[in-house]
């Protein structure tokens, strides 16, 4: 009796042990889970939000493990430690707002208001900082959420996302010049909506599809520039030349919507969501070449 019994829970456990392989190849394997042939990336970590961080809108790698961090209601900078998983400082250096976009230089954080304005906070990780407030040409029908630190160029770059103050065929990517604390109205790079890499793949009929930048980034590996949509999540890739080449799509259910995105120093890319239909997160993401 006892022998039946082993082998009645040996055959138990087989069968547990052979479904659990099956489902694993499954999702392993294109050829069962198509879905893995279309996604152009793995994602390699997870970190989960905290509460304070549930409207997470812009992330800056500052060093080992920490990044800097804004979300979209409060004025405030937090500082997220990757290797603990906690918020271990937080720098209040504005009122309630829409704050969108975060680019550090030095000791230095620069914060966009989607409204334009933005935000110099001297000092940031100290305990005494300044904050400087600087007007620009935006306003809130340009919807500005796209702020990016061009260490080549020494200046910051920000992205319209609605609509361009100079034309209805691009999205502009323009300079703001840090000395002289100006933006310059002439864009210098241009998203065009007709451009062929940003053909819909998932309906041939459909040309073009107009871009909404939600945040962008450099690469310090090669200098191209990554620019992220929240609204239909992608991940579009520009050169130091202004050409767009290539376009990953991104899984909604894996970026409900990606708002925020930097690099550290040796290339790891980070993807920030806020929590839309769950908990924000951050994502350590690696593209396929």
């Amino acid at each position: 009796m006892a022998m039946r019994e082993n082998t009645i829970s040996f055959l138990i456990i087989l069968g547990v042990l052979v479904l659990v392989g099956a489902l694993w190849m499954a999702y392993e394997n294109p050829a069962l889970n198509p879905r893995l042939e279309q996604e152009s990336y793995k994602i390699i970590r997870k970190w989960d939000m905290p509460e304070d961080l549930e409207e997470i809108s812009g992330i800056n790698y500052i060093s080992k493990d920490k990044i800097a961090c804004v979300q979209d209601e409060e004025g405030i900078i937090y500082i997220y430690n990757l290797a603990t998983n906690l918020v271990e400082k937080k720098t209040n250096f504005a009122k309630a707002g829409d704050y969108e976009g975060i680019a550090v230089v030095d000791s230095t954080a620069y914060i966009l208001e989607s409204n334009g304005t933005l935000y110099k906070v001297q000092q940031y990780q100290d305990s005494v900082f300044t904050t400087e407030e600087i007007k620009t040409p935006f306003s809130g029908k340009h919807n500005m959420e796209s702020l990016t630190y061009d260490s080549q160029n020494k200046r910051l770059l920000m992205a319209v996302k609605d609509n361009d103050p100079n034309s209805k065929n691009y999205k502009g990517i323009y300079e703001f010049n840090i000395e002289r604390e100006k933006v310059i109205m002439d864009p210098v790079y241009k998203i065009h909506s007709d451009d062929p890499v940003l053909k819909e793949k998932k309906n041939s009929k459909k040309k073009s599809q107009e871009f909404y930048p939600s945040d962008l980034a450099i690469n310090p590996i090669d200098g191209n520039i990554y620019i992220l949509e929240g609204k239909n999540p992608r991940l579009l890739i520009m050169d130091k030349n202004g050409k767009l080449v290539r376009l990953h799509e991104l899984y909604q259910k894996s970026f409900p919507q990606p708002e925020g995105i930097t690099f550290a120093p040796d290339g790891t890319l980070y993807i920030s969501n806020e929590g839309k239909k769950g908990q924000a997160n951050i994502l350590e993401v690696e593209l396929e070449e």
